[in-house]
């Protein structure tokens, strides 16, 4: 949803009649000294980092001087300068145009005989836009206003419309943290500098307003965050049009609970039918799970406006929120919501062929341009954290500067593996979860590097040698004139985007990996270390998960990876023949009782678990032993060795005897046995039949025991 685009927008930001000279001279008083001016320029400011003065070449820019303007706009301009100085931004050339064009709009009110315009909220923003156009076609002949005044003048008189506003922030039809500091935020809340929401796209006045006081209070109380109140919003504008499509416009939307039934019914199918604008199934319908989202929405609204309907009449002025009822909290049955099951994703990670290309080629991200890599050292650091760590992406973009604490009572390693610190980071998902993490030496270094560059490039910024540490440890790069916001999601999914296609990045599938999904980087490290052996209690607190519930999601991952590892050979005995058990069961019976005993290094001992052997080493002429293909390298392995060892205990009973070891030799006619019962493993394991993957066979050697017994 737009922000500042939506044309509807410029015709309701209307601050007429909100001008007071009490409070004028109140946001006065809010502005920094330094900024406190009706000039701007290099004379005033000198160096200050926002304004960037040009005094040389074709753009020859000193400022602007807001003197000859009424002392009231004076203020305001003011004002509005250092509101979007605090936002990061910069003042350039536009603004000078934008004073430049309000004093001949004085001086033509003037000669026309008209009264000054004292405040700029004199007049709707759609009327400035009219008067500043006419004024220009009349002194140049052209069209229209310059290609970046309307910009500058929305942006000033919209930050000036809130401040006057004596309304409570959630009555504004666009709500944006960058214009209004009121609306509730967590603490480094991760938003865009620019992003708002915009309640124009709910036409139904009842329904916008509904919508904004339902999401004001859920803000308030932490019901919703405010990245998640995006998803309600535009579910209720979905809504919005439907209802108006229908021809329904109020609150109870159906005087009969069976029409109001049918109704939701005929919502249901009217979202089912939507397509999806962006994504892999683009052009497609939406897919299930995105219906449901939006129909547990609407009932989640609808059950809350229900709930509080006599509080909503009132504080909304609309009564006939007072007629919504039971029926209203439940639009949905059983079984009405469809169901998609969970499957497993083969994708929610990346595999190793992937993660070695992506960590051998990092260094290209931070290479200078002219060097072939990309120029963005920082996107390479948080990348490496990104591989290391596992944390999300939200929590490292808003690392606090200083996010490296010692370990109590743990002496420094030079190792560069070894623990050397704890990683705080902002938890931004889950309240109350564990916070810092240990890390070794290699992820401390990569952060004292970060610190050395943010610091370096805040004091540039600043144009002060003595500027503190930012905030922030990795920095937008765009908008963030003072140092004061963190990198954007966005930067980082580019960057991958763009190292992806500079090294031609291929999995083991010979296919391009969606390395813009930044969260499988954490799914990644999460399935290494369960599959390292790491206990889940303490992967589960790694991760800051609150309960195991989501870490044993990896470990489930990780099954599922082994047992369609273990599928992919079909299994024989010792005598060639297939194996009876089916392929499922035969895994489920291994991972049930963790019977680790009877994982081979050749295969698998097929012996009951009941059972215990006392064969010793006679798994290759058994018939409880089972193989496969996969194992073929370790049986041609073990044949190389045995053929060896039994050459040199012939050669040493030579020596020692002077004639040869007789095929009855115990010792020998052992090993002899196993040799062959190899040889006969190989030998079908080899043949074409036997050689894919999805083939196999059940112990071939028992005809070697066989051989043995008849000699």
């Amino acid at each position: 949803m737009s922000l500042i685009a939506n044309p509807r927008l410029v015709e309701t930001l209307d601050g007429d009649g909100l001008f007071r000279e009490q409070r004028n001279r109140e946001l006065w008083e809010e502005v920094p000294p330094e900024l406190r001016l009706s000039e701007f320029s290099p004379r005033t400011l000198g160096d200050h980092p926002a304004f960037h003065w040009r005094l040389s070449g074709p753009a020859q820019w000193r400022g602007f001087d807001t003197r000859s303007l009424p002392e009231a706009m004076q203020r305001e301009i003011a004002h509005a300068v250092w509101r979007i100085v605090e936002n990061g931004l910069l003042i350039d050339c536009g603004y000078t145009q934008f004073v430049r064009w309000l004093i001949l709009l004085q001086e033509d009110r003037r000669v026309a005989g008209r009264p000054a315009t004292r405040s700029l909220m004199d007049t709707p923003l759609a009327g400035w836009e009219r008067e500043f156009a006419v004024a220009r076609g009349r002194r140049t002949g052209k069209l229209g206003w310059t290609t970046r005044g309307p910009s500058t003048l929305r942006r000033c008189y919209r930050h000036l419309a809130i401040a006057y506003d004596p309304g409570e922030w959630w009555c504004q039809d666009v709500w944006s943290p960058r214009f209004d500091p009121r609306i509730p935020l967590r603490e480094h809340e991760p938003t865009r500098a620019n992003q708002g929401y915009d309640f124009l796209a709910v036409e139904q006045l009842w329904l916008r307003n509904g919508a904004k006081w339902h999401l004001k209070i859920a803000l308030e109380t932490g019901q919703l965050r405010w990245a998640t109140v995006r998803a309600r919003l535009m579910s209720i504008a979905i809504l919005s049009r439907f209802l108006l499509e229908r021809g329904v416009d109020e609150p109870r939307l159906c005087a009969d609970p069976i029409d109001l039934r049918l109704l939701a019914l005929d919502f249901r199918a009217h979202v089912a039918q939507r397509r999806a604008s962006a994504g892999p199934r683009r052009g497609q319908p939406i897919a299930n799970s995105s219906v449901t989202n939006y129909l547990i929405d609407i009932e989640r609204f609808y059950a809350w406006m229900a709930d509080h309907r006599l509080e909503a009449a009132r504080a909304l002025g609309e009564d006939r929120w007072t007629l919504l009822g039971d029926e209203h909290a439940r639009l949905w049955r059983s079984g009405e919501k469809p169901y998609t099951p969970s499957r497993p994703d083969d994708d929610v990670y990346f595999d190793d062929t992937t993660m070695a290309q992506v960590m051998r080629h990092a260094g290209q991200i931070g290479a200078p341009a002219d060097e072939g890599g990309l120029g963005d050292e920082q996107a390479m650091r948080l990348l490496m954290l990104l591989a290391r760590t596992g944390r999300r992406v939200s929590e490292l973009r808003l690392l606090d500067f200083d996010c490296l604490l010692a370990i109590q009572g743990l002496a420094a390693s030079a190792e560069s593996d070894a623990l050397v610190a704890k990683l705080r980071y902002r938890q931004t998902k889950i309240d109350g979860a564990p916070d810092t993490i240990f890390v070794d030496g290699e992820v401390a270094s990569i952060v004292r590097a970060q610190q050395t560059w943010a610091h370096a490039r805040l004091r540039v910024l600043l144009r002060d040698e003595q500027a503190p540490p930012p905030t922030y440890l990795f920095l937008a790069t765009r908008r963030n004139n003072l140092g004061r916001h963190a990198i954007a999601r966005s930067t980082i999914a580019k960057r991958l985007e763009q190292l992806g296609e500079l090294v031609d990045i291929r999995d083991s599938q010979d296919k391009r990996p969606a390395l813009t999904h930044l969260h499988r980087f954490r799914h990644t490290r999460a399935t290494n270390l369960i599959n390292a052996g790491v206990p889940v209690h303490v992967v589960q607190r790694y991760l800051g998960h609150l309960s195991p519930r989501m870490t044993m999601h990896y470990a489930k991952t990780l099954q599922e990876t082994h047992e369609r590892e273990f599928l992919r050979y079909k299994k024989i005995t010792a005598d060639a023949r297939d194996l009876d058990v089916d392929p499922r069961d035969l895994f489920a019976l291994i991972e049930l009782d963790k019977r680790t005993d009877r994982v081979l290094p050749n295969g698998l001992c097929m012996l009951p678990p009941r059972q215990v052997c006392n064969r010793g080493n006679a798994c290759l002429t058994c018939d409880k032993f089972a193989t496969d293909a996969s194992y073929l390298d370790e049986h041609e392995a073990q044949l190389a060795k045995l053929s060896e060892l039994i050459a040199q205990r012939q050669a040493v009973f030579r020596s020692r005897t002077g004639g040869e070891m007789s095929t009855s030799n115990v010792w020998l006619q052992q090993r002899l046995t196993e040799q062959r019962a190899l040889q006969k493993i190989i030998t079908v394991l080899g043949q074409a039949q036997l050689a894919a993957p999805d083939h196999a066979v059940r112990g071939a050697g028992t005809g070697a025991r066989v051989a043995n017994q008849e000699s």
